[in-house]
């Protein structure tokens, strides 16, 4: 007893050693801290499918309705829709693989399978971010250099800059999925397949720079020229009206950074733990505040209709169009029926 109260005091409450004398076999003694905490994993997998169905759902809608409405002709919009769909790929595949390693609660994972989704998770992660620079990169040529916002706005330069978003993150995630550069290892106490800490860490260290650091240094940077451009046009901005390009362009740019703000505000904590508790001490801190990031993935529409009344026509204009379609299906299949 005294030695569990130490244990407890010390932080280190997840390391407590079952009584090995129950006549069962050595397979299926469990070490970790989630073999005696069975209604936690219960919770953890429903909360990770809570999150995979909403945020599968609300991406998939706001591509929809970028679709099907008159914002596929907006240059912004096409790029907010390529956000979604990698917000979509992710909540659909990882947090879907995530919650069957809660359910599963399996300590040997296939290295092949491991490996491959780890590359997804970080690969889709590093497309999220890199979406995320180039919107904020669009942004600020829209307000400061309007001449090199229309030349980037044409078909060529926007489909480089989507290609970019997508292929880039592989060139960091592909070595270490294939154990070139760095390695993917599925780790127990996290119930997660993430970077082997046995292996060169470098890969590592360079996709958090690359990959995290520098996007965000430029998001902010981009961010404040805008609001430093509008802050001196400010008097003029008042005679805009709420239709004109300007006006527009400042109400996506505001939309935008606020997406920017939480996905950052959510992706630090999560970020500090992994710097700090490379050895997993403490893993049901890197859990929640994983799954903290989560909540990002799946509120982004959630912001698109508060903030931007465009968002908001188009999501209804497909959500009733269901429906509608619903309802015709029903009177059909009633006189159908009656017939």
């Amino acid at each position: 007893m005294n030695k569990l109260m130490n244990d407890a005091t010390s932080g280190d409450i997840y390391r407590i050693t079952p009584n090995l004398d129950d006549g069962s076999s050595n397979e299926t003694h469990c070490f970790e801290w989630w073999c005696f905490q069975h209604k936690a994993l219960i919770v953890l997998e429903a909360l990770t499918i809570i999150l995979c169905l909403v945020g599968s759902f609300g991406n998939l809608v706001t591509i929809l309705a970028i679709l099907f409405s008159s914002l596929r002709y907006c240059v912004n919009c096409i790029l907010i829709g390529s956000l979604s769909f990698a917000g979509f790929l992710y909540c659909s595949l990882v947090m879907s693989i995530q919650a069957v390693f809660f359910h599963r609660k399996s300590r040997t994972i296939p290295q092949i399978f491991c490996s491959a989704t780890g590359g997804i998770r970080y690969t889709l992660s590093g497309v999220i971010m890199a979406h995320l620079a180039v919107i904020a990169l669009y942004l600020f040529l829209n307000f400061v250099y309007i001449d090199k916002y229309r030349y980037m706005s044409k078909v060529r330069q926007l489909i480089i800059s989507l290609l970019v978003c997508w292929v880039v993150p592989c060139f960091f995630t592909i070595p270490p999925t294939n154990g070139v550069w760095g390695a993917f290892q599925f780790q127990t106490q996290i119930l997660s397949c993430t970077f082997d800490k046995s292996v060169d860490q470098s890969n590592r260290v360079v996709m958090v720079i690359a990959g995290f650091i520098i996007p965000c240094i430029f998001i902010m940077y981009c961010y404040v020229r805008i609001a430093c451009t509008a802050y001196n046009n400010f008097k003029r901005v008042r005679r805009w009206q709420g239709n004109s390009p300007k006006s527009k362009a400042i109400r996506i740019s505001t939309m935008m950074m606020c997406i920017f703000l939480i996905f950052f505000l959510s992706s630090l904590p999560n970020f500090v733990l992994n710097l700090r508790d490379k050895e997993f001490i403490h893993p049901i801190h890197h859990i929640w505040t994983t799954m903290f990031r989560w909540v990002v993935y799946c509120c982004n529409p959630a912001v698109y209709s508060l903030m931007d009344k465009n968002f908001r026509r188009a999501y209804k204009k497909i959500l009733m169009r269901s429906s509608e379609n619903k309802s015709v299906r029903r009177a059909r299949g009633a006189q159908t029926t009656n017939v």
